[in-house]
Formats: structure tokens, C-alpha cells, sequence
């Protein structure tokens, strides 16, 4: 049963801030941020994680090598061309990729501030913005495919949040195919989101609205942009190779080892060995609430409440619903606590609406998230005044919190020059600007690595021999998808063990393996 516009009871409108409170908010974040990210008074602190992959790759690009072809990658091509494109820019340095976790966290907070400002008003049009970068971002700023697909997907809800006209549309369908040149599953789920919002929308306008303008303008743009930058790779590496790196590959194989399964999910959560342990929860246990169970609650309400929402407010719930569910889902199959952080935002969004409501439940839950937002801000200040020592790389100087992880990061240095080939450990060989003789990056203890791919590793080890070689401690658990006993097995007949570095408050441990051929006399 469909409610006329008139039958709606009065909301009060959402209200957007003065430019005088986003300014200091804005201020706020960018201070934020630079602590983060940098030590005081410039030095970029180094960056661990996937990142580096995409950052190799970008260099590879950079030093004439084609995608797809010449490296493997199981993304489509965004991250690796636009950190490429930085690159070529402003050049190989630390700094940028740490000036990047500052600009895209900027980026972020404007983008949702611009939606909570037509959803909630005053002064709660910040919240989510702040609970984004203290409790989320601050967290997982591991700049990988993952976030950029989930800004692009916002920035076409916040297009679309102001109504559906064709040039709505049309950037709306842009947007879309950005955020899928960045994350294939992430970006195609949100455009379907798209549709689905468009077709639900029609049913509150007249009869004789033409739904086919529309979704020519919807579906054209998306078509035309994906076809035209993944055409180019088709011509450069192959039908063939494209189909199985980005289709067969994530869905065969991909899910494989525990990171990348379901069985990974709650898999993050801190070890609480004291009290002070206690204070790293929050944060995820803020997350894992979130993200999915927010739109079961949020899509409740929506119907319990759906006689005295205004009809443009409801839309863009839905809407909200509609693309965050399908960033859920483009991760699902994977719901480690990084990937849970990267598609949060739209939840977090959902979380504050329903927390903007009357009452003194609603009222206690914002007082709280206020509070913890203002505890947890602080956190860059103790990075600031921890322990830290500075070590001068061939990307820059860089600043390292971790005693231990700058041992490995100082020894390696000292033992190698730049564009000497090395393995296995892609954050080393981009600080220390080291050159992966194979097209892969890395041996994983599952089906990431495949027979085929190991012994292609192994051969361009043969023709040119890296002086070290990082080996991960081998699982106890071996399993049929672990195919790296080969590889294993060459370092231990080509190679010595040189050095162990002991990591994660001596949790894990690396080994570095130098070359040691045997005498053939």
C-alpha cells in the first residue's frame, strides 16, 4: 500500500553545518591525521601492509612494465594506476604514500559529513565523520583497493542523496565504474545497488515517468568506462589471461586459505592479557557490531517508521541500506576486521541516524560515542611520545614505532643496495626500493600460490638468484592448498639462514635467508 506525499508527518529537516563549525572539524581532522601519519615535525612513519603491493606494481608500471602481462594482479587495474600515477608525479618517496593516507582520511570526512548533513541535524552532522576516522581509519589505513572503491560508492550515494535528475544519474554511474576499476566486486554490487534504488524510487513518481532515459543514462557511462581501460589490458595481456586473473581467480582460489574465508571473521579481535589490553577493543568491538547487523536494525526502523519519515529522507536511507549491504557483501567472503573497517562507513552513517533519535536511549548511546570519539582522538598524541627512531631509506627518511621492525628494516639496509633483487617480503622491497625478480611478489601458504606459480617463482629465482630471501615461519597445519614445499626446499638447498627477526612484540617471527650457492668442485 503506497502513502501520498501529503499523509507524511512533519520531520524536522536535516541541517547542514556553518561553515565555521566545518572548518574547525575539518581543522580537527587534519591534525588528526598528520599525527597519524607523520612524525613532528614531517617524517612519514613507515607503512606496513597490502599497500606495498600495489605500491610495487605501481613502480613496475612506472619502470615500463605492462599489467596483467608482465605482473600478476587479481584487481582491476585503479590502485595500481593511480599510485603509479603519483608516482610518476612526484616520484618514489615515503612521503607521498603518507600524504595520501592524510588527503584520502580528509576525503572521507567531507564526503560524510556532506550525507549526514541530509540525514541528521546539528551538531550530530559530525559525528560520523569523527567516529569514522578515530574508531575505524585510524585503525586499518592500509591504503589498499578496498577504500577507494568504498569512497567512490559514497560519493554516488551523496550525488544521488540529492535527487535523481540525468546528470545525477550520469555521475552517479561514473562514480560507479571508478570504484569498480578499483574493487571489481566492490564497484559492480554498488551500481547494482544503484538499480535497485532507481527501480524502487519509481514507484513514488507519476505513471507515465520513461524509466529507459534514465537507465541509459545509467547503465552508458559505466559500460563505456570499463570497457575502454579493461579493453586496453584485454589487447595488452589477452582474453584469456584478464578472464582468470580477475574472475576465476578471486572466485576459485581466492578464498582458499583462513585470511580470505569466512572462517576468518572475530578471527582479529586483540588478546586481553591486562587491564590495559581492555582499551584496544573498542575500536573492533565497535566494528564487528556494526557491520552487518546495523541494517537489519536500520532496515526495522525504517518500516516501523516509515508513516512519519519524510518520503526524501527515506529514500536516502534506502539507498544508504542498499550500497553499504552491497559493500558487505563484496567482502563477506572474507570478513577479516580490515575488510570489515573499509566497507563500515555507510553503516557508520546508519548508526548515528538511528542514534539521532528522541529519548533517553538514544540520547545516553550519542552522549557515549562522543566521549569515546574524544578518548581515542588522543591516540596519535601517544604515538607522537612513544619511542621512535628515525632510519634514512632510498624512498626518504622514515620513522618507526617499532624497535623491532626497525632492526629488520636497518639491517636489511645495510646489507643491500637499491634494485638488488630480493623476495617475499613486499614492505621491504619497496622501502628499501628492491627489485622482485618473479612477476608474483610473494609465496602464500595456500591456494594464492598455485603449483603453476611456484615453479614459476622458482624459475626466475634460477636466472636471477636474489642475495635474501624471507621465509615465514612454516605452519604446523599443512594443508592440500599449501604448495610451497617446493619453494622451501630451494632456499634450504641454495641458501643460509642469515638472520631471525623477531616481530610483533616477538610474537612472529621472519627469517632471512641470504644466498649461499654450494661449490661444484
Amino acid at each position: 500500500m503506497k502513502i501520498s506525499e501529503g499523509a507524511y508527518k512533519p520531520q524536522p529537516a536535516a541541517g547542514h553545518l556553518s561553515w565555521r563549525v566545518f572548518a574547525l572539524g575539518f581543522t580537527g581532522a587534519l591534525l588528526f591525521l598528520y599525527l597519524r601519519f607523520f612524525l613532528l615535525p614531517g617524517i612519514p612513519f613507515v607503512a606496513a601492509g597490502d599497500q606495498n603491493l600495489f605500491l610495487i606494481r605501481a613502480a613496475r608500471i612506472i619502470h615500463g612494465q605492462t599489467l596483467y602481462r608482465d605482473f600478476f594482479e587479481f584487481v582491476c587495474p585503479g590502485t595500481d594506476l593511480f599510485y603509479a600515477l603519483l608516482f610518476r608525479l612526484f616520484g618514489i618517496h615515503a612521503w607521498v604514500m603518507a600524504a595520501l593516507g592524510v588527503v584520502m582520511g580528509l576525503t572521507f570526512f567531507c564526503v560524510l559529513t556532506q550525507i549526514a548533513g541530509r540525514l541528521v541535524r546539528s551538531p550530530l552532522v559530525l559525528l560520523p565523520a569523527v567516529l569514522f576516522l578515530v574508531l575505524d581509519f585510524n585503525y586499518a589505513s592500509d591504503l589498499t583497493h578496498h577504500w577507494y572503491s568504498t569512497l567512490a560508492a559514497l560519493a554516488a550515494v551523496s550525488v544521488l542523496a540529492g535527487g535523481s535528475s540525468f546528470p545525477r544519474i550520469f555521475a552517479a554511474s561514473t562514480l560507479c565504474a571508478i570504484a569498480t576499476l578499483f574493487t571489481q566486486t566492490q564497484g559492480g554490487l554498488a551500481f547494482v545497488a544503484v538499480v535497485i534504488y532507481l527501480l524502487w524510487l519509481k514507484r513514488f513518481e507519476t505513471p507515465d515517468a520513461k524509466i529507459l532515459p534514465q537507465f541509459a543514462v545509467l547503465i552508458l557511462p559505466y559500460a563505456l568506462i570499463l570497457s575502454g581501460v579493461l579493453g586496453y589490458y584485454i589487447y595488452k595481456a589477452g582474453v584469456h589471461t584478464m578472464f582468470f586473473d580477475l574472475i576465476v581467480f578471486p572466485l576459485k582460489y581466492l578464498s582458499s586459505g583462513e585470511v580470505n574465508s569466512p572462517r576468518t571473521y572475530l578471527r582479529q579481535l586483540p588478546p586481553v592479557h591486562g587491564p590495559g589490553d581492555i582499551l584496544r577493543l573498542p575500536p573492533f568491538l565497535f566494528v564487528y557490531l556494526l557491520v552487518p547487523y546495523i541494517y537489519a536494525v536500520g532496515l526495522y526502523q525504517l518500516w516501523n517508521r516509515r508513516g512519519e519519515l519524510r518520503a526524501e529522507l527515506r529514500q536516502r536511507l534506502v539507498l544508504l541500506h542498499l550500497t553499504g549491504f552491497a559493500l558487505f557483501l563484496a567482502v563477506a567472503s572474507g570478513p577479516r576486521y580490515f575488510r570489515l573497517c573499509t566497507v563500515a562507513p555507510p553503516a557508520i552513517l546508519i548508526c548515528v541516524w538511528l542514534v539521532s533519535s528522541p529519548g533517553s536511549v538514544p540520547r545516553f548511546v550519542r552522549n557515549m560515542l562522543w566521549i569515546a570519539s574524544a578518548g581515542f582522538a588522543l591516540l596519535p598524541l601517544y604515538r607522537q611520545v612513544q619511542q621512535h627512531v628515525t632510519l634514512n631509506l632510498p624512498v626518504g627518511q622514515v620513522g618507526f614505532n617499532d624497535p623491532l621492525q626497525f632492526q629488520e628494516f636497518q639491517w636489511l639496509a645495510q646489507h643491500t643496495q637499491p634494485s638488488d633483487p630480493f623476495f617475499n617480503q613486499p614492505v621491504l622491497a619497496f622501502y628499501l626500493q628492491l627489485d622482485d625478480p618473479t612477476g608474483i611478489g610473494f609465496v602464500a601458504s595456500d591456494e594464492f600460490s598455485r603449483p603453476e606459480d611456484v615453479s614459476a617463482i622458482l624459475q626466475a629465482l634460477e636466472r636471477r638468484p636474489p642475495r635474501f630471501i624471507v621465509l615465514p615461519p612454516e605452519s604446523r597445519l599443512r594443508t592440500v592448498h599449501d604448495h610451497s614445499a617446493p619453494f622451501r626446499q630451494y632456499v634450504h638447498d641454495h641458501y643460509r639462514l642469515a638472520r631471525t627477526f623477531y616481530l610483533d612484540r616477538s610474537s612472529r617471527h621472519e627469517e632471512m635467508w641470504e644466498y649461499a650457492p654450494k661449490s661444484t668442485s
